[in-house]
């Protein structure tokens, strides 16, 4: 009876511990946009979300009314194709005329230039997804993942006529939350190599030493059963 009470008393710290643990893993950032109840984001999602909210901040500076707005992307970053699409869904919602410029005036320097009111330029200087912790919540047999996500731009936007730099700001977007491991499949994507990741390895060779654990402690309490039935 003693090594139950062991086993229960265990298992009830332990989970106890997890508890709390989630709990203030929940309170950490918020997504920058809002999400229906019970949705779990995807990493590809997410990273949408990061860029749209730097996008929104970038473009506040330009006038409310209609403008024409040349993009002068300045990296050959593989979230660039994402990013493209973010500002040019921003700027256009906001009722601009959007224009590509890839020109490289250092290259070509009879290149035409791209006509524009403004210039909205962007260097994607790094995007991180990491699954940094990996843990479980013991005799439950639930495991989670702590995902940590970064967005890192430089963005410069130029008043053409004049001149004058609206801004010139190197703008940063994270989050974090926790998942649960049964949903890591699913938000896990590789369409890009910034929305997929390996979780930290001490976090899956903790797992597997929860199943060894619990797989003794069980093979202990049926040795004891076995022994007071006899």
């Amino acid at each position: 009876m003693r090594l139950i009470a062991a086993v229960a008393t265990a298992l009830t710290l332990n989970l106890t511990l997890c508890l709390a643990s989630a709990g203030a893993a929940a309170a950490q950032g918020a997504l920058p946009f809002a999400a229906g109840p019970d949705t779990v984001q995807t990493n590809l999602w997410l990273a949408r979300a990061l860029f749209t909210d730097i996008v929104r901040e970038a473009a506040a500076v330009l006038p409310p009314d209609s403008a024409s707005v040349a993009l002068r992307p300045r990296s050959k970053h593989t979230a660039r194709p994402l990013f493209d699409t973010a500002v040019f869904a921003e700027l256009t919602a906001a009722g601009h005329e959007v224009l590509l410029d890839e020109t490289d005036v250092a290259a070509d320097k009879t290149a035409p230039e791209v006509l524009a009111d403004y210039e909205f330029r962007y260097y994607i200087e790094d995007v991180d997804l990491s699954y940094p912790r990996v843990g479980r919540r013991f005799g439950l047999w639930r495991r989670w993942l702590d995902r940590e996500f970064q967005a890192v731009v430089q963005v410069t936007v130029l008043e053409k006529s004049t001149g004058r730099l609206l801004l010139d700001r190197r703008l940063t977007r994270g989050y974090a939350d926790r998942i649960a491991a049964r949903h890591f499949a699913a938000v896990d994507a590789a369409a890009y190599d910034f929305t997929t990741a390996e979780p930290a390895e001490g976090g899956m060779r903790a797992i597997l030493e929860e199943l060894v654990v619990v797989g003794a402690l069980t093979g202990l309490v049926a040795v004891y059963f076995a022994n007071s039935g006899n």
